[in-house]
């Protein structure tokens, strides 16, 4: 017989599936608008792309072995353990995902500044520079 289930696992086993249902479509669309969209083509972008692929494995995967963990089957230690790892690693790749973000967004703006510096000890930068670094630092306030 299966363990009965309180209402705070509904609850959660609710807000976990309405999490799945919205993550999936919506990283999909992500993924999508990057291949179908030639100017969404560098490196930033592949970096969101490999985002949405770990959270559409996330909210495909993950979440319904999470909530199988939730309802907590009586099961054997390998069994577990193959359940419990993918949620662990999915997640795992989701966020070693934002982390590359973040350094790709740290590296832009910051590199761009120091050639400005640079520029403004009595070195030579090219031209391209600092538009490049007016790009850079206006996407970062998009």
């Amino acid at each position: 017989m299966p363990p009965s289930i309180s209402a705070f696992q509904a609850a959660y086993i609710g807000i976990e599936v309405l999490i799945a249902l919205v993550s999936v479509p919506g990283n999909v669309l992500v993924i999508w608008a990057v291949k179908v969209n030639q100017a969404l083509r560098d490196a930033t972008f592949c970096f969101i792309v490999s985002l949405a692929v770990a959270d559409v494995a996330v909210g495909a995967l993950v979440i319904p072995l999470a909530i199988l963990i939730n309802i907590g089957p009586r099961t054997y230690f390998h069994t577990c353990l193959k359940v419990a790892c993918p949620v662990l690693i999915l997640t795992q790749s989701s966020i070693l995902a934002l982390l590359a973000i973040a350094v790709d967004r740290y590296l832009r703006v910051k590199i761009p500044l120091r050639l400005i510096t640079r520029q403004c000890l009595g070195h030579q930068v090219p031209a391209n520079a600092w538009a490049h670094c007016q790009c850079c630092l206006a996407g970062t306030f998009l």
